[in-house]
Protein backbone atom coordinates (compact mmCIF):
# COMPACT_ATOMS: atom_id res chain seq x y z
CA UNK A 1 0.00 0.00 0.00
CA UNK A 2 1.11 3.54 -0.63
CA UNK A 3 1.53 6.22 2.03
CA UNK A 4 -1.64 7.94 0.82
CA UNK A 5 -3.67 4.73 1.17
CA UNK A 6 -2.34 4.18 4.71
CA UNK A 7 -3.16 7.80 5.57
CA UNK A 8 -6.73 7.35 4.30
CA UNK A 9 -7.19 4.19 6.39
CA UNK A 10 -5.75 5.93 9.46
CA UNK A 11 -8.05 8.94 9.02
CA UNK A 12 -11.10 6.71 8.63
CA UNK A 13 -10.28 4.66 11.74
CA UNK A 14 -9.10 7.44 14.06
CA UNK A 15 -11.49 10.28 13.22
CA UNK A 16 -14.75 8.51 13.88
CA UNK A 17 -14.99 5.79 16.54
CA UNK A 18 -16.80 2.58 15.55
CA UNK A 19 -16.37 3.16 11.81
CA UNK A 20 -14.75 0.26 9.99
CA UNK A 21 -11.84 0.38 7.56
CA UNK A 22 -11.22 -2.85 5.67
CA UNK A 23 -7.95 -4.21 4.30
CA UNK A 24 -7.11 -7.34 2.36
CA UNK A 25 -3.96 -8.98 3.77
CA UNK A 26 -2.61 -12.39 2.74
CA UNK A 27 -6.04 -13.70 1.77
CA UNK A 28 -7.81 -12.43 4.91
CA UNK A 29 -10.15 -9.46 5.26
CA UNK A 30 -9.10 -7.24 8.17
CA UNK A 31 -11.68 -4.91 9.70
CA UNK A 32 -10.11 -2.10 11.73
CA UNK A 33 -12.31 -0.21 14.13
CA UNK A 34 -11.64 2.30 16.92
CA UNK A 35 -13.37 1.04 20.05
CA UNK A 36 -13.32 1.46 23.78
CA UNK A 37 -11.61 -1.26 25.80
CA UNK A 38 -12.19 -0.57 29.49
CA UNK A 39 -11.26 3.13 29.77
CA UNK A 40 -8.97 3.31 26.74
CA UNK A 41 -9.57 3.82 23.04
CA UNK A 42 -8.01 1.02 20.99
CA UNK A 43 -7.99 -0.17 17.40
CA UNK A 44 -9.65 -3.58 17.22
CA UNK A 45 -8.58 -5.96 14.45
CA UNK A 46 -11.23 -8.40 13.22
CA UNK A 47 -9.95 -11.14 10.90
CA UNK A 48 -12.59 -12.23 8.39
CA UNK A 49 -15.22 -10.44 10.50
CA UNK A 50 -14.47 -12.07 13.87
CA UNK A 51 -12.06 -12.42 16.75
CA UNK A 52 -11.75 -16.09 17.64
CA UNK A 53 -10.64 -17.06 21.17
CA UNK A 54 -8.61 -19.97 19.79
CA UNK A 55 -6.41 -17.56 17.84
CA UNK A 56 -5.43 -15.85 21.09
CA UNK A 57 -4.87 -19.10 22.96
CA UNK A 58 -3.18 -21.35 20.38
CA UNK A 59 -0.12 -20.51 18.33
CA UNK A 60 -1.27 -19.96 14.75
CA UNK A 61 -0.49 -17.89 11.67
CA UNK A 62 -3.35 -15.43 12.29
CA UNK A 63 -2.16 -14.65 15.81
CA UNK A 64 1.40 -13.99 14.67
CA UNK A 65 0.39 -11.87 11.67
CA UNK A 66 -2.43 -9.69 12.97
CA UNK A 67 -2.45 -9.54 16.79
CA UNK A 68 -0.25 -7.56 19.15
CA UNK A 69 2.29 -9.48 21.20
CA UNK A 70 2.95 -8.20 24.72
CA UNK A 71 5.77 -9.31 26.96
CA UNK A 72 4.63 -9.69 30.57
CA UNK A 73 6.30 -10.61 33.84
CA UNK A 74 5.04 -12.45 36.89
CA UNK A 75 7.46 -10.48 39.07
CA UNK A 76 6.27 -7.39 40.88
CA UNK A 77 8.31 -4.19 41.02
CA UNK A 78 9.37 -5.10 44.55
CA UNK A 79 10.58 -8.53 43.38
CA UNK A 80 12.59 -6.97 40.55
CA UNK A 81 14.24 -4.57 43.01
CA UNK A 82 15.25 -7.52 45.22
CA UNK A 83 16.64 -9.37 42.22
CA UNK A 84 19.08 -6.54 41.48
CA UNK A 85 21.14 -7.72 44.47
CA UNK A 86 21.55 -11.24 43.05
CA UNK A 87 24.21 -12.52 40.66
CA UNK A 88 23.58 -11.62 37.05
CA UNK A 89 23.23 -15.24 35.91
CA UNK A 90 20.66 -16.00 38.66
CA UNK A 91 18.78 -12.76 37.98
CA UNK A 92 18.53 -13.41 34.24
CA UNK A 93 17.40 -17.01 34.78
CA UNK A 94 14.64 -15.98 37.19
CA UNK A 95 13.49 -13.16 34.92
CA UNK A 96 13.41 -15.52 31.93
CA UNK A 97 11.32 -18.06 33.85
CA UNK A 98 8.92 -15.37 35.06
CA UNK A 99 8.35 -13.89 31.59
CA UNK A 100 5.45 -14.82 29.33
CA UNK A 101 3.83 -13.43 26.20
CA UNK A 102 0.21 -12.53 25.71
CA UNK A 103 -1.57 -11.64 22.49
CA UNK A 104 -4.30 -9.11 21.95
CA UNK A 105 -6.45 -8.08 18.97
CA UNK A 106 -6.34 -4.50 20.32
CA UNK A 107 -3.72 -1.96 19.26
CA UNK A 108 -3.22 1.38 21.02
CA UNK A 109 -1.19 2.88 18.17
CA UNK A 110 -2.07 2.89 14.47
CA UNK A 111 1.61 3.33 13.59
CA UNK A 112 2.57 0.19 15.51
CA UNK A 113 -0.25 -1.72 13.80
CA UNK A 114 0.84 -0.53 10.36
CA UNK A 115 4.50 -1.44 10.96
CA UNK A 116 3.54 -4.88 12.26
CA UNK A 117 1.34 -5.57 9.24
CA UNK A 118 4.01 -4.35 6.80
CA UNK A 119 6.62 -6.56 8.47
CA UNK A 120 4.52 -9.74 8.73
CA UNK A 121 2.23 -9.68 5.68
CA UNK A 122 3.33 -10.30 2.13
CA UNK A 123 0.52 -8.34 0.45
CA UNK A 124 -1.73 -5.63 1.86
CA UNK A 125 -4.32 -3.87 -0.26
CA UNK A 126 -7.42 -1.77 0.42
CA UNK A 127 -10.48 -4.02 0.49
CA UNK A 128 -12.90 -3.58 -2.35
CA UNK A 129 -16.50 -4.54 -1.53
CA UNK A 130 -16.73 -6.53 -4.77
CA UNK A 131 -13.89 -8.84 -3.74
CA UNK A 132 -15.26 -11.84 -1.89
CA UNK A 133 -13.39 -15.08 -1.34
CA UNK A 134 -16.68 -17.03 -1.36
CA UNK A 135 -17.70 -16.02 -4.91
CA UNK A 136 -16.36 -17.12 -8.26
CA UNK A 137 -15.44 -14.62 -11.04
CA UNK A 138 -19.05 -14.70 -12.32
CA UNK A 139 -20.28 -13.47 -8.90
CA UNK A 140 -22.02 -16.73 -8.02
CA UNK A 141 -21.62 -18.12 -4.52
CA UNK A 142 -19.35 -21.14 -4.19
CA UNK A 143 -20.50 -22.00 -0.68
Amino acid sequence: MTKEQWKAVEQKVLLYPYTIAKLQADGHVLSLSMQRNKMQLVIAVYVDGKIDFHWLQDDCEIRRKFFQQRKRSLLTQKDRERLKREKKSIREEIQEQATYYSYSPYWTSFTALRRHLEKNCESITPYEEGEHADTDPDGESVI
